[in-house]
């Protein structure tokens, strides 16, 4: 049984408080101070034991050993092993018990709900509500048996980057004869799997009605136009002969494969590029197996000259030679991409290539056998795992799959069915997938989740095994959970808030940085496309599209530039030459990482970017080269 009531941190008396089905309602009896209402939902759990969810934020309460670190957050040798338990960082969370609180906000969420699901009571209690009240974001938490909900946000701790901290909170001042209600939807349904939780949570995702209108963007030829050209010039290295992914000056472009798009941006500018594209992605993959060592992985970072070379976040001493297992496992899938170009086209693949692909799949088939686990960091020198546990390496049996393909070894089908399987039960079937990231410790995170989900599509795709199907339909609910369903209301002063700028189809990558974002990191998100044709479900592609349809708003162009948020906020400064000079004005085909909801960097970040690229142009590069043929093929279908 669900009971509602109405608390406040200052005088019920002044309140009066009404229940429907869809909304509560208010009623001000008299001016009141700064206030805070505070809704309260106890769902009477007695003793049992629940799986607590708030999209994109908390994944099983974020009831994980942790350990509280700086930026970024990196393991040490003395910290790590390779029977790892799920470890992260100093997130919202229960504690391991199942005690405490989470206390966030709307902006921290991908969707104002929280959802429960309680396994012996064969359970399942979701509560939808929207972002804002009076116009300030709505406050969600979470204790035993108990959801809350608070007008304005009310956190004793809050998250500030990277750590949650004692909290100053605000209120609002309440008027006598003001009235308002908070539209909600609650679920209390029969529920006897995470599969089912989660089937659950997709088929109500959009409950509340939200503004889900797509963006207007430009042509997907325009935006590839941009990005080609924005990365032949700042992002080729003469020197190495690769594309990278940062933008520096000259040679000193730095090279990391997989993961933010080293040898995944060349796979779609040999495909939609003409012939310059064609030998700089061709010259990209020769550069990419250069940094093979001789355990069949790739280094972790290499420099021009394919030398081991500084990775961009400060390693501890001791983990030189660790190698997130990911990055090798993107490299495995993605050269099979690049494989089929070259097969569409009649041309022959170069043997050098075939040959030490078939030492990468070598390397995750010895790995398997060994551990019975990709783990999450591997030392690239002697192949080992480091680090182990987490969903990192979920891609893998994609890559695996497409080995078997085109190589021929049966181990390697028969590896990649067993690690996609490992990764269902241990981690999918608990609610949550970790790992993908480098400098998350092992936070919950949509990047190994939507990996796990190609893979899955994969295997189906090679085996037509029904089983495959069915779990990718699970991780399209959970991958769902990362995705923003609705457009926030961005401060008006914000540059987003200038730019009318649409969250609907943006993504978090992970529960620590408190951001969502333009793609998926780094797919272009077809899976989703690929399930709504076996499926004829229209959600898969509504989701599909909106992911990939509202990258293109957020590139930077001459003729609808992005600032950064290091400019001033007052309008009216904005047509001063003086003030105008020292505006950082984002370069035409930047896309910046940040769809600030929340406030984890401070309310002045919210809406904002900083000055700088990132993996977000590899992804749309990725929509643009896999997007359009379904969206075209799909959308009349869809209606």
């Amino acid at each position: 049984m669900i009971k509602a009531s109405l608390l406040t941190l200052g005088n019920s008396t002044l309140f009066d408080f009404g229940i429907s089905e869809r909304a509560f309602s208010f009623f001000i009896k008299q001016d009141t101070p700064a206030d805070f209402l505070e809704i309260s939902i106890s769902l009477e759990l007695g003793d049992a034991s629940e799986y607590v969810l708030f999209p994109a934020c908390c994944y099983s309460g974020n009831r994980f050993d942790v350990l509280p670190k700086e930026y970024p957050p990196m393991f040490s040798p003395e910290e790590a092993s390779v029977d790892m338990p799920v470890t992260i960082t100093d997130v919202p969370r229960l504690n391991k018990d199942g005690s405490g609180m989470i206390e966030v906000t709307a902006g921290d969420v991908s969707v104002p709900c929280v959802a429960v699901y309680v396994p012996d009571q064969k359970r399942a209690v979701l509560f939808f509500t929207v972002q804002q009240a009076c116009g300030k974001n709505v406050g969600l938490a979470y204790e035993k048996g108990r959801i809350r909900v608070t007008i304005p946000h009310f956190r004793e701790n809050a998250y500030r980057w990277p750590h949650v901290r004692p909290n100053q909170n605000t209120g609002k001042v309440f008027r006598k004869g003001e009235s308002f209600e908070l539209p909600y939807s609650l679920h209390d349904v029969p529920c006897d799997s995470m599969e089912e939780f989660y089937r659950l949570f997709f088929e109500q995702r959009k409950c509340m009605g939200m503004d889900d209108s797509l963006p207007e963007v430009l042509t997907y030829s325009r935006q590839f136009e941009i990005h080609r050209d924005r990365i032949n010039y700042m992002s080729w290295s003469s020197q190495g002969g690769y594309y990278a992914t940062d933008v520096l000056a000259g040679s000193s472009l730095p090279w990391q494969p997989g993961w933010v798009g080293g040898a995944m941006n060349s796979y779609a500018l040999m495909k939609l590029g003409g012939d310059l594209e064609w030998k700089r992605a061709s010259s990209t993959i020769d550069f990419l197996f250069s940094t093979q060592t001789e355990s069949g992985f790739f280094r972790e970072c290499a420099d021009a000259s394919g030398k081991p070379g500084d990775f961009p976040f400060k390693s501890p001493a001791g983990t030189e030679r660790w190698c997130l297992v990911r990055k090798s496992a993107d490299a495995l899938y993605f050269v099979f991409k690049h494989f089929d170009l070259y097969r569409e086209r009649g041309l022959r693949i170069p043997e050098a290539w075939i040959e030490s692909t078939a030492r990468l799949a070598n390397a995750f088939a010895k790995l398997w056998n060994k551990y019975g686990q990709f783990g999450q960091f591997v030392d690239w020198a002697t192949g080992d795992i480091v680090v182990g546990g987490s969903t990192s390496g979920a891609i893998a049996s994609a890559g695996l799959a497409k080995a078997w393909q085109w190589l021929g070894s049966y181990e390697y089908l028969e590896v990649a069915k067993s690690a996609a399987l490992l990764h269902y039960e241990r981690d999918a079937l608990k609610g949550y997938t970790t790992g993908g990231p480098e400098e998350m410790l092992q936070c919950p995170d949509s990047e190994s989740c939507f990996g796990l989900l190609e893979s899955m599509v994969c295997l189906y795709e090679v085996t037509r095994d029904p089983q495959w199907l069915e779990k990718a339909k699970h991780l399209a609910h959970m991958c769902s959970s990362w995705v923003v369903p609705y457009n926030y209301r961005f401060p008006e002063e914000s540059e987003f808030g200038r730019l009318g700028m649409k969250t609907v189809g943006s993504v978090f990558a992970n529960a620590q940085n408190k951001h969502s974002a333009p793609g998926i990191c780094t797919l272009s998100g077809d899976s989703l496309a690929k399930l709504y044709k076996w499926t004829g479900d229209k959600r898969y592609f509504e989701l599909f599209k909106e992911i990939t349809t509202t990258i293109g708003q957020y590139i930077s162009t001459e003729e609808r530039p992005i600032y950064s948020w290091d400019v001033p906020k007052d309008a009216s400064l904005l047509d001063d030459d003086s003030v105008r000079a020292q505006r950082e004005k984002l370069p035409q085909g930047f896309i910046c990482e940040r769809v600030n909801m929340s406030d984890w960097e401070s309310e002045r970040c919210i809406g904002g970017v900083f000055n700088g690229n990132c993996w977000c142009e590899t992804s749309n590069l990725l929509a643009l080269a896999e997007a359009i043929p379904y969206i075209k093929a799909f959308s009349e279908r869809a209606d």
